[in-house]
């Protein structure tokens, strides 16, 4: 089996796992942010601005994880926190990008205040962007860093079982 095809196996068993979606960039080339499917970035990707704006928050951050070799843990332009975990081996590279995920403060105390900035940045209708933050997948840091290792966990597994 292909490495691509075991990063995929693995990034499928994370889904299932913990319903959160990844995707994975093999190189800072080609960007693939536009990939995320959640649809609080489906409506701010409609926009030229935003897109940009998430294809130079990806970029950064893919560089940032293979410079330091580790998980990167960063927020995104729109607000939501996301992790890039690199995967080496031999001389296959990537990085494995999550969904982003909020924190439940943000959702209780942050969501009509973001949502009205980003409203008004990216001229969006403020209640549906409001209701799709409020479906956005949350988790407390306990969590978070747990599903962080999960990720990483299930990459090593199924590096190690290509046999």
């Amino acid at each position: 089996m292909e490495m691509k095809e075991i990063v995929q196996h693995a990034m499928d068993d994370y889904r299932r796992i913990t319903g959160l979606r990844s995707y994975v960039l093999y190189d800072n080339t080609v960007i693939q942010s536009a990939s995320e499917r959640n649809y609080f970035c489906k409506c701010l990707k409609v926009f030229a601005k935003a897109l940009a704006e998430c294809e130079r928050c990806t970029h950064e951050n893919y560089n940032n994880a293979r410079e330091i070799d580790s998980e990167s843990i960063y927020s995104c332009h729109a607000g939501l926190i996301k992790w890039a975990v690199p995967v080496d081996v031999d001389d296959f590279h990537c990085v494995v990008i999550s969904e982003g995920i909020l924190s439940v403060q943000q959702v209780e105390e942050d969501a009509e205040r973001w949502t009205k900035y980003l409203s008004e940045e990216y001229n969006l209708d403020q209640e549906m962007l409001l209701d799709s933050f409020r479906v956005i997948k949350t988790m407390d840091e306990k969590q978070m860093y747990a599903s962080i290792e999960l990720l990483k966990n299930l990459l090593s597994y199924h590096i190690s079982m290509r046999g």
